[in-house]
C-alpha cells in the first residue's frame, strides 16, 4: 500500500486515526498502531510479515531472558547479543544478497557442472534493509543499557513495525523512541503540525518528484551511446531532483504521521544540496543512516580515535557497507567506494590544514557535481550503463547512434519547469529568517496558516495523483 495512493490517503489513514483516538490510554493506542501496522505490511507482503513478527519475538525473548537477566554473566549476555545480531544480519544477507552471490559464482559453478540452487530467485521483502537495522539497534541499545527494555511484546512490535517509517525510514534507533512508546502527549497543535508536515511531503512526491521522475526514466531507458551530452545531463539532473524530493518527501510524511499520534521522529534531511563538501553532504542527507552507521559501525571500528590509516580504512568500510545496504549490485559497491574516496580525501586535507581558497558557491557547485556523478551510479541498472552514461555526459564516449526521440517529447516544458524549480528549491539555502520562523512557538495564527497550507497541499497533490496515478517511492526497493 503506497503512502501516495488514494486507498492509503482516503481510507487507511482516516480509519487508523479514528480507531487510534477512539480508544483511551497509551497501551490500547499502541495496540491499535500495531494492528494497523501489521495490516499495512501484510497488504504488500502477506508472507514476510510473519517472518518479521517471529523475528521480533526472538529478539524480544533474547532481550528479556538473556540481555536483561541480572543473574547471567557478561559472557552469556554477549553470546545472546551475538546470536541476535547473527540472526538479523544472516536474514538480511540471505534475502538481499543470495541471488547476487549466486550470479557472481554461477559461471564458475557451471564450468564444473553445478547448476543454480533450487532456492535461487529469493524475493526481496518489503523494507528488509530498514527492518534489519531497526532490529539490530533494538538489541544493541538494550545490551549497552542506553534505555529501558520494552514492557511487553506489543511495545517491541510497535518499534519494529510502526507503519509510517516501516518501509523507508527514517532509521530510528530504539533509544530515541523507547520513552515515547510508553509516554507521549497529544494536542490539536501537534496534530496540525504533523498534518502540515505530512502534506508537505506528499506535495514533494506528487508535484515535484514524480514529474521529474518521468524525464529521468525516459532518459535512463535509452541506450547511453545514443544520447547527446545535454540529454544525459538533463536526465541526471532530473533524477537528482526526483530522488531528493521523493525520499525527503517520504521522510516528511513519516515524521508528520508520527507527530500526529504523538511521536517525534529524528530529522532525515537538512538541505543536502547546499553542502559545500562531501562530508557536509552526508551530515545533511539521510541523516539517520549516517548516525546509525556512525554509532553501530564506525565508532566500534575505532572511529577517529585510531591511526590515520585505520581511520581512512574505517571510512571505506562504512561506505562500502552503505553501498551494499542500498542494493546487491556492483554499481552500488562502486557508489560506496566513490564516496569513501572523497570522504577520505577530505579527511586527509582537513588533517593537514589544506583548504582551497574559493568562494562558498564554487565549493557548493563542485560538491553538487560530485553528488550527481554518484547518482548516475545509483540510478543505472548496471555498472556498464553507468560508465557509458558518465562518458556521454563528459564527452568521453562518442555518440554512435543518435537518438531519434525529439527533445520536446522527452523533455516536455512542464517537466523542465519542475526540474528548474526543484533545483532552485534544493540548492538555494533556506533564509535564516525562515529558520527562525520554524522555531517560533506554536500560536493560533501560525496553526491557522499551517492548517490552510496543509489543505491546499494535500488536495493539490491528491488531484495530481488522481490524474496521473501514484508511483512507488524510490527507497521502497531497498
Amino acid at each position: 500500500m503506497l503512502f501516495n495512493s488514494p486507498l492509503f490517503l482516503l481510507v487507511f489513514i482516516p480509519l487508523f486515526l479514528m480507531a487510534y483516538f477512539a480508544v483511551p490510554g497509551i497501551r490500547l493506542r499502541n495496540a491499535v498502531i500495531v494492528l494497523f501496522s501489521i495490516f499495512f505490511f501484510a497488504w504488500g507482503d502477506p508472507v514476510f510479515v510473519w517472518y518479521v513478527i517471529a523475528g521480533t519475538w526472538i529478539d524480544y525473548m533474547i532481550i528479556k531472558h538473556v540481555l536483561m537477566n541480572p543473574t547471567l554473566s557478561e559472557e552469556v549476555k554477549k553470546g545472546g547479543l551475538v546470536v541476535a545480531i547473527l540472526i538479523n544480519v544472516g536474514a538480511l544477507l540471505f534475502f538481499k544478497y543470495a541471488n547476487f552471490f549466486v550470479d557472481q559464482v554461477q559461471p564458475l559453478l557451471h564450468m564444473i557442472g553445478i547448476e543454480k540452487p533450487s532456492w535461487y530467485g529469493v524475493a526481496l521483502p518489503l523494507g528488509i534493509s530498514f527492518i534489519a537495522f531497526h532490529k539490530i539497534s533494538f538489541v544493541l541499545d538494550l545490551y549497552k543499557q542506553r534505555t529501558s527494555p520494552p514492557a511487553s511484546f506489543i511495545e517491541a512490535l510497535l518499534y519494529i513495525l510502526f507503519f509510517p517509517q516501516l518501509i523507508a525510514g527514517p532509521i530510528i534507533r530504539y533509544h530515541e523512541i523507547s520513552q515515547q512508546i510508553r509516554v507521549r502527549t497529544h494536542s490539536a497543535e501537534e496534530f496540525i503540525a504533523g498534518f502540515f508536515r505530512f502534506a508537505r511531503g506528499l506535495g514533494k512526491k506528487a508535484l515535484i518528484a514524480d514529474p521529474a521522475g518521468e524525464i529521468a526514466n525516459a532518459i535512463f531507458a535509452l541506450p547511453p551511446e545514443s544520447l547527446p551530452s545535454h540529454y544525459a545531463w538533463v536526465g541526471v539532473l532530473a533524477y537528482s531532483v526526483q530522488i531528493y524530493f521523493d525520499f525527503s518527501g517520504y521522510s516528511d510524511m513519516a515524521i508528520g504521521l508520527g507527530r500526529v499520534v504523538g511521536f517525534r521522529f529524528p530529522e532525515n534531511f537538512n538541505q543536502p544540496y547546499t553542502a559545500k563538501s562531501v562530508t557536509e553532504f552526508w551530515q545533511r542527507w539521510h541523516i539517520t543512516l549516517s548516525n546509525w552507521m556512525r554509532l553501530y559501525l564506525y565508532i566500534p571500528l575505532g572511529g577517529n580515535k585510531v591511526a590515520p590509516w585505520r581511520m581512512y580504512f574505517n571510512l571505506w568500510i562504512v561506505f562500502l557497507i552503505s553501498g551494499l545496504w542500498h542494493g546487491a549490485a556492483w554499481n552500488f559497491v562502486l557508489w560506496g567506494a566513490y564516496y569513501g574516496f572523497f570522504l577520505t580525501l577530505e579527511k586527509m586535507c582537513e588533517r593537514r590544514g589544506w583548504d582551497l581558497p574559493m568562494p562558498g558557491v564554487v565549493k557548493q557547485l563542485l560538491t553538487f557535481v560530485i553528488i550527481i556523478n554518484a547518482w548516475v551510479l545509483f540510478r543505472a541498472e548496471s555498472l556498464d550503463y553507468a560508465i557509458q552514461l558518465l562518458g556521454r555526459m563528459y564527452g568521453l564516449i562518442p555518440q554512435l547512434q543518435p537518438t531519434t526521440e525529439p527533445f520536446a517529447l522527452i523533455f516536455p516544458p512542464h517537466g523542465l519547469v519542475v526540474i528548474v524549480v526543484g533545483l532552485l528549491i534544493a540548492v538555494i539555502p533556506l533564509p535564516e529568517a525562515l529558520h527562525r520562523l520554524a522555531m517560533v512557538k506554536d500560536s493560533l495564527k501560525l496553526d491557522s496558516i499551517r492548517w490552510a497550507a496543509s489543505i491546499v497541499l494535500f488536495w493539490s497533490a491528491l488531484s495530481s495523483i488522481m490524474a496521473s496515478g501514484s508511483s512507488s517511492f524510490l527507497y521502497f526497493r531497498f
